[in-house]
């Protein structure tokens, strides 16, 4: 949650299944999340193309994926939230 008014600043899914399929079209910036490298992908929503959307998969042991989502307006705020979302740590060891 964002504290400047209580919204959304990332959105974190945690599955068995990933819910996003990655296009290599799609890339867009790479991050670091405990020492692994991640890709973040460009979405977009159809009915607001000024949204900037970035969306990211982590593979959390051999059962699990987190899918992490980042929507915002500028260009700032999106770099600012991926770097949140990537400061988060978990466990590879935990496949429950």
């Amino acid at each position: 949650m964002r504290t400047e008014d209580g919204a959304e600043a990332f959105a974190l899914t945690f599955s068995s299944e990933s819910p996003l399929r990655p296009r290599d079209r799609d890339r867009a910036e790479r991050g670091m999340l405990d020492g692994k490298e991640v890709q973040w992908y460009r979405s977009e929503i159809a009915n607001d193309p000024t949204l900037l959307i970035r969306e990211a998969l982590i593979q959390l042991g051999e059962q699990r994926v987190i899918h992490i989502m980042v929507r915002t307006s500028d260009a700032e705020t999106l770099a600012k939230y991926q770097q949140l979302a990537l400061s988060l740590t978990f466990s590879a060891n935990q496949d429950h």
